[in-house]
């Protein structure tokens, strides 16, 4: 059932339950009158549970007031005049009720925390005409006031107040006493908190004061604040910090000074008090109704308790070191350290005064460092150095600045590779006269850092240098290898070593560069060298000779290759790094570089012949051919402005109608020399195998129409890769030692003197007609060959029509065998 309904039931019970009310009001009333000035609360905003009510009463003033101590009476009667109170009394009562309650209850009193916490639901939600808030207001109450002889009452009706609608009621207070106890805090009961004096760590003549809110004034005595004066009102009221500085060594560097810092406060507190009005009931028997009394808010003030600093100037200062490198260059470098001056664990801060221009000046410290080495191991960590340790610099400073950091440079320059420490020492009598009088160091006092540390530590890497050399200064492209050799120099010292007592190895990089002509020596490759493989080689002894990983070139690499040499660190073993100066070999060192040898072909085409002959091209091979090498030949047809074009079977090419297709001048034009020499290939041989250098003749082909055409000849072998076909070498187009004129049968080829081409046979010239009826006989069979070739390409065109392809060169050259 909601909130809703129970109210609508309510309404259509009103009426009789207050009759019943006024009634038993009234008869109680006659039995105990109230004095004159009391007078009866009324209900105020009601939520009815079942027949049974909870809420508030209202006040003859209008304020709403909620029943105190359940179980007991209605207070239907008059009340007495309202009493706050710090405490609720127990009680005893029994109260029949329409949720079946009918049992006494018992409480004792209520007071402190939970009457606080009644104190703020009160004040917080209870005058409100809101009935829904009301109720919750009333069931609140009686959750906080939380005696355990009201727990069978409370559970009995919380439960009745869940079990006909009225859970979210139920809900509601729970999270008013929730709220009540988080917020409804006490005002404090005491004074702020004190005044607390620090002083700068990094200059002792000043410092800060930190103090609470509610601080009106501060004063100091033995200094000033940052105004400049003695007295320093606070006006905002909340808490902060203020700086001040000591009159320290005024007259000189002194050990001992006194400040003092008081003020006052005044706070204003607020808080929850654990008191609530009382509105006692006339008659005994009837329960009270209270209301709340809110917050408090009242101010409250007094002297803070005086701090002082007792200053004992008197310091122990102490350094610690780390090298901005840990490499120095040997010649151009120079041995450096950054020194960390602080003061030791308990020690007084380093002490200064104020300076005549403004700021602090410091009391100077001087400390001393020596650099020792060189070592060919790393040092072991020791308290002190090693006797008869060799020394490589000295250095010295002041520390006029106080603590921080001072960066100091040796007084010589690392001549050899090596391993190198720093030590420094502070010694009180190493200080200036005044700071000895002052006693502002303890008598005898020295501080040393270890030797052999690692963050002191510098090395000034090991110089090589290296000879190399090619196994081969010549390849071919079936043995694109190259080996080499590398031999380390040592330079200028030691070679360094590790932990161990071992050579620590270096990581030397190889980088192949190729370029198109023979490398000219250089410090460095050019723009044009292309970079196209590289190895490593690992050394560890000097004048020791390392064979390199033989170093694969990819099958493409053609010109020259030269290997360049370098030390580089990044290449080195991360517990080799900064332990070798970084250097390169030249480009183009002639032992270092090596040609890359291709087969030599030049060709020999046939010079002439006539329509129906057959042709060829011979290739010359000479130098290194490599196993599988083949040798195939081309043959492109010169095109001619109104010539027909040939397809690639060296037939013409015919358009929809069946005509042939003829080049054009402005299609020509359009195509550079080259274009135009490849744009009509009309033959390609099968492939020739190449075992060697010497001569290779083409398959030949047959010549099927007049013109001037050009052989191609490509060199190739199987690429150690894929095993396909990879060219070596493929000659150019339009060359005149490639040229084949080829002319129709009884013309004269250009160039001769009717001297019969290849593959004929000169007629004789008798004067009698045999040679007319031998040309006759010849004509004769021409058109039956040219019948038989219409018919051919006919059947051809309907099978390429089926996806069927044509003869290939070779079946045509057999069908042909009775032409020639």
């Amino acid at each position: 059932m909601t909130a809703v309904s129970n109210r609508r039931r309510a309404r259509l019970h009103l009426t009789g339950l207050l009759l019943a009310a006024l009634f038993l009001g009234s008869a109680t009333t006659a039995l105990h009158p109230a004095p004159p000035s009391s007078t009866a609360a009324e209900h105020g905003n009601f939520v009815w549970f079942g027949g049974w009510p909870t809420g508030s009463f209202r006040l003859a003033g209008g304020d709403f007031v909620y029943c105190i101590e359940p179980g007991t009476s209605e207070p239907s009667g008059a009340q007495r005049g309202p009493v706050e109170v710090s405490e609720l009394p127990g009680y005893t009562g029994q109260q029949a009720d329409a949720t079946g309650w009918s049992a006494a209850v018992t409480s004792g009193p209520a007071s402190g925390e939970a009457l606080r916490h009644i104190n703020y639901v009160l004040s917080t939600y209870g005058n409100t005409t809101d009935l829904d808030t009301a109720a919750s207001v009333q069931l609140a109450i009686w959750m906080l006031r939380g005696d355990p002889g009201l727990a069978a009452w409370l559970d009995h009706h919380l439960n009745w107040v869940r079990a006909h609608g009225g859970e979210l009621y139920v809900v509601r207070a729970a999270q008013m006493t929730d709220e009540a106890r988080a917020r409804a805090l006490p005002a404090p009961d005491t004074a702020p908190a004190p005044l607390v004096v620090t002083r700068d760590a990094a200059q002792s003549s000043r410092g800060a004061v930190s103090y609470p809110a509610g601080t009106t004034e501060l004063r100091i005595s033995g200094g000033v604040f940052e105004n400049g004066e003695r007295t320093l009102t606070i006006g905002d009221g909340r808490a902060g910090t203020a700086g001040w500085s000591a009159e320290l060594h005024p007259d000189g560097w002194k050990r001992r000074h006194e400040i003092e810092i008081g003020g006052e406060w005044s706070v204003r507190v607020q808080g929850w008090p654990d008191r609530v009005v009382m509105h006692p009931a006339v008659i005994p028997t009837q329960q009270g109704l209270a209301s709340g009394i809110g917050p408090i808010s009242e101010t409250r003030s007094g002297d803070f308790d005086p701090v002082r600093a007792d200053y004992d100037a008197q310091f122990s200062p102490v350094l610690s070191t780390r090298v901005d490198d840990g490499f120095v260059e040997r010649d151009s470098g120079r041995f450096s350290d950054t020194v960390t001056f602080s003061v030791a664990e308990g020690s007084e801060p380093w002490t200064s005064r104020s300076a005549a221009e403004g700021g602090a000046e410091h009391a100077p410290v001087v400390a001393e460092g020596v650099v020792y080495g060189p070592f060919t191991h790393p040092p072991t960590p020791a308290a002190e150095p090693p006797a008869g340790a060799p020394v490589a610099g000295r250095a010295r400073v002041v520390a006029d600045r106080g603590p921080g950091e001072y960066r100091v440079r040796a007084d010589a320059r690392p001549a050899e590779s090596g391993y190198y420490s720093w030590v420094w020492t502070i010694r009180q009598q190493d200080q200036s006269a005044e700071i000895r009088d002052a006693d502002l160091l303890p008598e005898g006092y020295r501080f040393s850092d270890a030797f052999g540390l690692g963050e002191e530590g510098q090395i000034v890497p090991t110089a090589l240098r290296w000879s190399t050399r090619l196994v081969e200064d010549e390849l071919t492209p079936d043995h694109l290898e190259l080996r080499d050799r590398v031999t380390p120099e040592l330079r200028h010292g030691a070679w360094l070593r590790d932990e161990n007592g071992d050579r620590i190895p270096a990581r030397l990089r190889l980088t192949v560069y190729q370029s198109d002509a023979e490398p000219e020596r250089q410090s460095a490759p050019p723009e044009s060298a292309r970079e196209v493989a590289s190895a490593f080689a690992t050394v560890a002894e000097p004048g020791r000779e390392v064979d390199v990983e033989p170093i694969r070139l990819a099958f493409e690499t053609r010109g020259w290759v030269s290997v360049r040499t370098c030390l580089v660190e990044e290449d080195q073993d991360p517990a080799a790094r900064g332990r070798f100066e970084e250097w390169c070999d030249d480009y183009g060192i002639p032992e270092e570089t090596a040609r890359i040898v291709l087969p030599e072909v030049r060709t020999e085409a046939q010079p002439t012949a006539t329509v129906g002959e057959t042709i060829s091209d011979t290739a010359i091979v000479a130098g290194a051919v490599p196993k599988g090498a083949t040798v195939g030949f081309d043959f492109y047809l010169e095109a001619e402005p109104g010539q027909p074009k040939y397809t690639e079977q060296w037939r013409p090419v015919r358009d929809e109608d069946g005509s042939v297709v003829r080049w054009t001048e402005e299609e020509l034009q359009a195509l550079s020399e080259e274009e135009r020499c490849l744009v009509q290939p009309v033959a390609r041989t099968a492939r020739v195998d190449v075992e060697g250098p010497g001569r290779v003749v083409s398959p030949r082909i047959v010549a099927r129409s007049a013109g001037t055409g050009y052989w191609v000849e490509d060199l190739t072998m199987p690429h150690p890769a894929t095993g396909e076909a990879a060219e070596l070498h493929r000659g150019a187009c339009g060359l005149e030692n490639e040229r084949t004129v080829i002319s129709e049968p009884g013309s004269q080829t250009p160039g001769e003197s009717g001297t019969p081409g290849p593959g004929k046979t000169a007629l004789a010239e008798t004067g009698d007609e045999t040679p007319v009826a031998a040309w006759a006989a010849a004509s004769a069979l021409l058109l039956l060959g040219a019948g038989a070739v219409v018919v051919g390409r006919g059947r051809a065109r309907r099978r390429g029509r089926r996806g069927e392809e044509g003869p290939d060169v070779q079946s045509l050259c057999s069908s042909r065998k009775w032409f020639s």
